[in-house]
């Protein structure tokens, strides 16, 4: 049996991935193929949350989840798909930007009654996938820093504070 998902993002409408994979495959797996298909960093954390079908988080399976499973956090090495993933139309949210909350959507589309698949493919592509890193507005040769001495200056003299607000009181 073969599982094919497709992958979309909210950030680029354009994007879309179709992968076919085992569903004797661990999420670690789809976690691969989903991260060679976008080019992303491997040191980076990610994980995935099986959600309802209003895109709802429920149960993550991550990566840094423990030896000993439990109920709200699931090692994905460990995880094998089908076990979690049995009918089409199953989702999932894939988060690979914690910070800034930036994820794909994952939809268990159909499950092909093929030979089972020794390594996981992308069948499909279109579009590119979003940054896996937001750039920073300071990062921008735009935008002008204070230096560190300097940033005093902003609150204007101490007469002017006299001028507006008058003498303090002890």
């Amino acid at each position: 049996m073969i599982c094919v998902f497709e992958i979309s993002s909210s950030e680029t409408p354009d994007f879309k991935r179709l992968i076919h994979i085992s569903p004797e495959h661990t999420f670690e797996d789809l976690h691969n193929i989903i991260q060679n298909s976008v080019d992303f960093d491997h040191s980076q954390l990610a994980s995935f949350f099986l959600t309802d079908e209003h895109w709802r988080k429920q149960i993550e399976i991550s990566l840094l989840g423990s030896e000993a499973s439990s109920p709200g956090l699931l090692n994905m090495r460990k995880i094998v798909l089908n076990e979690y993933l049995t009918q089409p139309g199953q989702k999932l949210v894939y988060v690979f930007d914690f910070f800034n909350d930036r994820f794909f959507y994952l939809e268990l589309k159909e499950k092909l009654m093929k030979t089972d698949l020794k390594e996981p493919f992308v069948a499909y592509e279109k579009g590119s996938a979003p940054a896996q890193f937001l750039i920073n507005d300071y990062d921008s040769p735009e935008v002008e820093l204070l230096e560190r001495n300097e940033s005093y200056k902003s609150f204007g003299d101490l007469e002017d504070y006299y001028e507006i607000f008058g003498e303090m009181e002890s």
